[in-house]
């Protein structure tokens, strides 16, 4: 319950965020199924649940029994009928037209992200969502699951606009920031006075079929300068800087409304630009 108090919230928002991708880069897409793969409460599902109302069938896997008796008592209608399997990742579960595992691969003790993720793609029928804290570590965990999926034939349709190695090197990785409101209750669990936080995630979706691919994608907070946008993109090309200036009014006002982890509009330029007014 302290979990489902403190930590819910946020991991809620993140899949609502990411589930909702699903959904612009699958246009017309319903999964009738879902198995969600180290569900805790179920919280994944929920959001699942919220973006396609229609889903007749959740399957949930989860090792902790309490977790599974919190998830019980507070699904929503939706997952009334849920099906509960007590285990972890390797346990027997029915094929389902989208697997996801949000915040799981780094509690393995066994096996890995590549293993885990050639599990899952064995029994994803549509498509495949893995979430994960937007940390260095999380994202290395992202990466390998990604490499697997993709290897195994599957598509990437979010975030990456390509199926090409990540072109982050160094340091640098990629994650994502959803802002999300803290009621009072959650602030008083907390011991915070701020009414909202931010939570950053790195996550990937990799599907079976065709994909409509974002141009790219915004990587970083844009920065809004007098007179010009800059916007950090990974593209096919790669990653770039574009810098959107206000002489191109209407690619202006695209680029202003923007933010980090947006799909830029097909006609925004996708080489760099560096045209100062």
């Amino acid at each position: 319950m302290a979990y489902a108090a403190y930590r819910a919230p946020a991991t809620y928002a993140a899949a609502i965020a990411v589930l909702g991708e699903i959904s612009a880069r699958l246009p017309g897409w319903q999964p009738s199924s879902v198995l969600d793969v180290g569900a805790g409460p179920g919280v994944a599902s929920w959001a699942a649940a919220a973006v396609w109302p229609d889903i007749a069938r959740f399957t949930l896997v989860e090792a902790e029994p309490e977790m599974i008796v919190a998830g019980r008592r507070l699904a929503p209608a939706a997952l009334a009928r849920a099906r509960w399997i007590h285990g972890d990742v390797s346990a027997d579960s029915d094929s389902a037209d989208l697997v996801i595992a949000s915040y799981v691969l780094g509690e393995l003790r066994e096996g890995g992200p590549a293993s885990v993720a050639a599990q899952l793609w064995s029994r994803a029928n549509g498509a495949v969502a893995l979430i994960e804290p937007g940390t260095p570590a999380g994202y290395r965990r992202i990466i390998a699951a990604r490499s697997v999926l993709v290897a195994e034939g599957g598509r990437a349709a979010a975030p990456c606009p390509h199926d090409d190695a990540c072109p982050l090197v160094g340091e640098d990785w990629c994650h994502f920031a959803t802002r999300l409101p803290r009621s009072g209750a959650h602030r008083a669990v907390k011991g915070v006075s701020r009414g909202f936080e931010d939570e950053k995630f790195s996550y990937v979706v990799v599907s079976r079929g065709n994909v409509l691919r974002a141009a790219g994608r915004v990587i970083r907070p844009p920065l809004v300068r007098s007179g010009h946008v800059h916007l950090d993109i990974c593209g096919p090309e790669g990653i770039g800087r574009r810098i959107v200036s206000r002489r191109d009014k209407e690619l202006y006002r695209a680029a202003r409304d923007l933010r980090w982890g947006d799909a830029i509009p097909p006609d925004m330029p996708t080489t760099r630009h560096t045209e100062q007014s």
